[in-house]
């Protein structure tokens, strides 16, 4: 029986779900007027939840609202030491050595790229993401690779789903329908995905899907980034085919 169409989930789950995730991305703590606000339900029973959530340790109370709990630091760890990428990832890394540059192993949650895992490069950059964090998947490397990894009529569908304009990060990202598939399209012909300063201005990301681990609906990548100024086609092709060694190994 599949239980996403067996049973709608309690509303009070599907808030608390949302509350998590509002505070996670304001980075800090959040007042429980703001909190009901955005989630448009009264004060009262935003507190209600709140106070759960806390007496479970997923969320704290402070003198500015409520904050993130120290448990989800403990599922957050549970998790990562257990998911097969992530751990294949680590190994892979340690029995390497330090890489040229920086790479990170993502999955497709939706619209989103989740960061699963980070190794950072003997060449330092500044980048946008975090292990644990998102980004909008149109715009990233790894997000097109993942897509690149689907059955193109599969993917169109999905995207269907997605509202126009996308989401952006700079103004070089991808912001409609019609120029992700085109650029995936690309992807998949020559076998890697960039994201050309669409993130972060003044970097280029290479990426490549791994073979998959999970089914159809799992999907993972492997990236590297690059600063702009040193990203010559030798060199992309060239981190491509690193990239792809190393998403071999971890299949």
């Amino acid at each position: 029986m599949d239980s996403k169409k067996s049973a709608s989930p309690p509303p009070a789950i599907l808030r608390a779900g949302s509350i998590l995730k509002i505070i996670a991305a304001r980075g800090g703590p959040v007042s429980a007027t703001e909190l009901a606000k955005m989630i448009g339900v009264p004060r009262s029973s935003t507190v209600n939840i709140c106070v759960a959530l806390g007496e479970i340790g997923l969320l704290r109370e402070t003198e500015r609202g409520f904050a993130l709990g120290y448990s989800l630091g403990e599922l957050g760890q549970a998790f990562f030491s257990t998911s097969t990428p992530v751990t294949n990832f680590t190994e892979f890394c340690q029995r390497t050595g330090p890489l040229p540059l920086t790479v990170q192993l993502g999955t497709l949650d939706e619209k989103d790229v989740v960061y699963l895992a980070r190794q950072d490069g003997q060449e330092m950059i500044s980048i946008a993401s975090r292990t644990g964090g998102r980004l909008p998947a149109n715009c990233t490397a790894l997000g097109k690779a993942m897509m690149s990894a689907l059955d193109p009529k599969h993917m169109v569908r999905m995207l269907e789903a997605w509202e126009e304009p996308f989401v952006s990060r700079t103004p070089k990202s991808i912001k409609t329908r019609t120029q992700l598939v085109e650029d995936v399209d690309r992807s998949r012909a020559r076998g890697f995905a960039i994201d050309d300063e669409e993130t972060t201005e003044g970097i280029l990301c290479v990426a490549v899907p791994l073979p998959s681990l999970g089914g159809a609906s799992e999907l993972y990548a492997v990236s590297a980034s690059m600063p702009k100024f040193s990203a010559k086609p030798q060199r992309i092709e060239s981190t491509a085919n690193l990239l792809k060694k190393m998403a071999q190994d971890l299949g």
